[in-house]
């Protein structure tokens, strides 16, 4: 199978996330360029890789478009990697943004009591129209889907913050032992 058909996930990942190059040439990032460009928000470290992982998860959950963009922007404040802020956006797709507005609504509806609760079918009937009926139900789903994201969203976050800083102290003592210490150095008071 010819390598164009088929490439790996590595490979994927990068040619689809921004380069700093890349994000500087953005007419829409143009005015935040020089922030952009702070080798500090590019380099992998203990600090800016959980950051990044973090608040890539949750700007992709919360936000539908455009979110690649918007986690670059909020990684300069929040002091985050701004490619790996970027790349667990794209955890959220088409694909699997139905489920997840499934799960959501679930969820919310359970933190909400409302999860037994069905809307009664001659109000919902009362509404004209198909449109009418759809957004008829859209309102009345809004509240637990609404509440469902957003602990979707701080959820993923704080499990894949601690995730990957565990993953990345882990890489540290296997470094470590690598080189003959015992595990990750230790700071002496």
């Amino acid at each position: 199978m010819p390598d164009a058909v088929f490439e790996g996930p590595k490979n994927w990942v990068q040619r689809h996330i921004p380069t700093q190059e890349s994000l500087s040439r953005n007419r829409v990032l143009k005015p935040f360029a020089r922030h952009l460009g702070q080798p500090a928000l590019w380099r992998l470290n203990r600090r800016s890789v959980p950051r990044g992982v973090a608040l890539g998860l949750f700007v992709g959950v919360i936000i539908p478009f455009m979110h690649t963009f918007i986690a670059a922007l909020l990684a300069i404040p929040a002091r985050a990697n701004i490619a790996i802020a970027a790349a667990f956006t794209l955890i959220i797709n088409p694909l699997t943004i139905p489920a997840m507005y499934y799960g959501a609504y679930k969820l919310g509806a359970w933190e909400l009591h409302q999860e037994g609760q069905i809307i009664d079918p001659a109000t919902a009937e009362r509404v004209s129209g198909e449109l009418g009926r759809v957004l008829f139900w859209m309102h009345h789903a809004s509240g637990p889907i609404a509440v469902g994201v957003l602990t979707i969203a701080f959820g993923s976050a704080i499990l894949g913050y601690g995730v990957s800083a565990l993953l990345w102290r882990a890489r540290i003592g296997e470094r470590w032992r690598r080189r003959g210490g015992r595990g990750a150095p230790t700071t002496s008071a």
